[in-house]
């Protein structure tokens, strides 16, 4: 009774989420094209920025592909009540919107046969083929129809569409990717050191994204323009180790909000290139906030590896303790030239003694039984390579006056002029004899 109730009530809370999800990813649409819309002044052939770009590819990625007809259809819909608000003719924006949206389906689903991961390298190369798949192709056929309707200029269309949806993708795409798959902990997560500095370096994001391109201090004080637009980069990528991907998608949402509310301002150096008719200035500000949110990925992905690599080594390294601990051994290697030893087992548990007591060959000899020494020390500083040498028997003295039996089992790697380079083996114990065994 209590399994068939459970069921119900998870498909009823999996019912309402395929209900309610949609109808978030459209009014997300809708509000950041709103956002877009007033940031670019108006609705045009192609503008500075298109964020929903980013919502419907990250929609699209984060909901399994037999729930894609409600999603899309009320994308549609965002996309035509947009174009209402915007006075635009609803059969224009519909061929847009199937553009659009249509484009970026198809990319998504070409990505999404090959499983990738949400994290990582996979996650980066996925989200760089889809989004310039989309915003090429979405831009190509928007630009060929403006072209033809509206006598627009193809290639300045084309490259203004394609990099403005490529933004909107690289801006908004990760803070959904990484945000989805957010779950409130009650300990560990970031070290109170690691938050305040990442608290401060995303404060600087702010202040130095204010200098560059809402003030004119750097240019009154330092006579330079573009020079302080370089800072904001630096405390986005600082947010990212700090705080891993969410933190640094969040910094580069934070940096393009600023410079592109100061650009519709008419404020900052695009906005000055602009002015001055520059070819390329529609493309400048895209161009620099896609460098941010790259930056921010790939520091990210980097951070990301590598913690996975210290969890795995970690997670081998337990692993082996446990299976030396359990079988009773230690495994050991000895530099000969240094008379160093490294220890990898429960050297405490065995001997009784810290690892740090047996770091070297003579503190080792020392705790075998005096009638051994000799023997154990012409094995392993012996110039023999040979692979059947036999195993030896010796006894150790431990702490507690007892007689471990130790079965000694090693080999020797020799350096090209036939000199010892290094010895490498483990000790098997056998057995443990009374303080009398030991006289």
């Amino acid at each position: 009774m209590t399994s068939n109730s459970s069921r119900r009530t998870a498909g009823a809370a999996g019912n309402a989420s395929a209900f309610f999800a949609p109808l978030a990813w459209a009014a997300l649409y809708f509000a950041l094209g709103f956002l877009s819309y007033k940031l670019n002044g108006a609705f045009v052939a192609s503008g500075y920025l298109w964020l929903p770009a980013g919502v419907t590819v990250g929609a699209l990625m984060l909901t399994r592909t037999e729930r894609w007809g409600p999603l899309l259809a009320l994308l549609f819909a965002a996309q035509l009540l947009l174009g209402g608000i915007a006075e635009r003719e609803l059969w224009r924006m519909a061929l847009l919107a199937i553009d659009e949206i249509g484009v970026a389906a198809a990319a998504v689903w070409l990505v999404r046969r090959a499983p990738f991961p949400l994290e990582g390298l996979y996650f980066v190369r996925a989200l760089l083929l889809v989004g310039v798949g989309a915003s090429v192709a979405s831009g190509f056929f928007g630009a060929l129809w403006f072209s033809s309707t509206q006598n627009l200029p193809f290639w300045p269309t084309l490259r203004v569409w394609s990099s403005s949806d490529l933004v909107g993708i690289l801006i908004v795409t990760p803070v959904l990717a990484g945000w989805s798959r957010f779950r409130a902990v009650r300990s560990g997560g970031i070290a109170r050191t690691e938050f305040l500095l990442g608290l401060a370096s995303f404060g600087g994001v702010l202040v130095t994204a204010y200098l560059a391109f809402g003030s004119e201090i750097d240019r009154v004080l330092f006579d330079i323009n573009f020079a302080t637009t370089y800072l904001p980069l630096f405390f986005v990528a600082l947010v990212t180790i700090l705080w891993g991907g969410r933190g640094g998608s969040l910094a580069v949402v934070a940096l393009a909000l600023i410079a592109f509310v100061y650009n519709s301002l008419g404020l900052g150096p695009f906005a000055e290139l602009v002015r001055l008719h520059s070819s390329n200035a529609l493309l400048e500000l895209q161009v620099y906030l896609a460098v941010a949110s790259l930056l921010s990925l790939l520091v990210s992905t980097l951070k990301t590896t590598r913690e996975q690599l210290h969890e795995q080594a970690a997670q081998w390294r337990s692993d082996v303790e446990l299976a030396l601990t359990v079988s009773r051994q230690l495994v050991y290697c000895l530099d000969p030239v240094r008379g160093r030893l490294t220890w990898s087992g429960d050297v405490h548990g065995m001997l009784g003694v810290a690892e740090s007591e047996l770091g070297t060959l003579e503190q080792v000899l020392a705790r075998v039984h005096p009638m051994d020494q000799a023997r154990l020390r012409q094995r392993w500083l012996d110039d023999d390579s040979d692979d059947s040498r036999p195993a030896m028997a010796f006894r150790l003295l431990l702490p507690a006056g007892q007689v471990s039996q130790v079965t000694d089992m090693s080999r020797s790697m020799l350096d090209p002029d036939d000199t010892l380079a290094i010895v490498a083996g483990a000790w098997h114990f056998t057995t443990t004899d009374g303080a009398g065994e030991r006289a």
